[in-house]
C-alpha cells in the first residue's frame, strides 16, 4: 500500500524553492565545467601560436617587432628559430669583454631549449637590431645541434665551430653576415621612411 502525505501550500512553495536551487546549482557546475574544459585548448592555441623568440621587456618586444617588419634578414632569423624546439629570450644585461650583446645559456626544459642573449638597451637604433641579429644566429647555430644542452656543451661547440675575436670571444662569420645584413636592411628601410636618417 502506498502511503501519500498531503503538503500544505507553504511547504510545497518551499520545496519547489529548494528544488529550484538545486537545479541552478546543477546548471551552475556543469557551466563551470565546461568552460574549465574548454580552457586547456583555448590556452594550448594561444601557446602554438606564441613566438619562440620572446623578452619581458617591453621596449625589447617592440624592438622586436620592428626590426622583424623591417628587415628580410631578421625575420627569416625568428621564423627559423620558430620552427626549432628553442625558446630564446632576449633581455637586458650586461655582457662584460666590451660587448654589447651575447648569447649567454642554453638549458633544457621539457620539450623544450632555453636560451638568454643578453643585450645593453642604453642606445637603441639599426645597430641594436644587427646585435640582436648577430646573436639570433648564434642561437640558430646552437639550435642545430641537438646535443648542445648547457652551457658546457655551448663552449664545446664553438670551440669546435668557431673562431675567438680579439676580446677572446668566439665567433662566426654567418653570425657576423647575419647582423650586418640587419643593419643595412634598416637603414634602408628608414632611410625610405625618412630620408633624414643617418644611423
Amino acid at each position: 500500500m502506498t502511503r501519500c502525505r498531503v503538503l500544505a501550500p507553504a511547504r510545497l512553495t518551499a520545496l519547489f524553492a529548494r528544488r529550484s536551487r538545486v537545479t541552478l546549482l546543477s546548471v551552475a557546475l556543469v557551466c563551470t565545467l565546461t568552460g574549465a574544459s574548454a580552457q586547456p585548448a583555448a590556452a594550448q592555441e594561444n601557446a602554438s601560436a606564441f613566438p619562440r623568440v620572446r623578452s619581458t621587456n617591453p621596449l625589447i618586444v617592440t624592438v622586436l617587432q620592428q626590426a622583424s617588419e623591417q628587415s628580410a634578414t631578421f625575420s627569416r632569423l625568428v621564423e627559423t628559430i620558430n620552427a626549432s624546439d628553442g625558446l630564446v629570450y632576449v633581455e637586458q644585461g650586461h655582457c662584460g669583454r666590451g660587448a654589447r650583446a651575447c648569447l649567454v645559456t642554453v638549458k633544457v626544459a621539457g620539450p623544450n631549449r632555453l636560451l638568454s642573449i643578453w643585450i645593453d638597451t642604453r642606445t637603441v637604433d639599426a645597430e641594436f637590431m644587427g646585435l640582436i641579429g648577430h646573436e639570433l644566429r648564434h642561437a640558430i647555430e646552437v639550435l642545430s645541434d641537438p646535443g648542445v644542452t648547457n652551457g658546457h656543451d655551448m663552449s664545446n661547440f664553438y670551440q669546435r665551430r668557431g673562431s675567438r675575436s680579439a676580446e677572446g670571444r668566439f665567433e662566426t662569420q654567418a653570425a657576423i653576415e647575419a647582423g650586418e645584413a640587419v643593419r643595412a636592411e634598416v637603414r634602408k628601410s628608414r632611410t625610405i621612411a625618412s630620408p633624414s636618417f643617418t644611423r
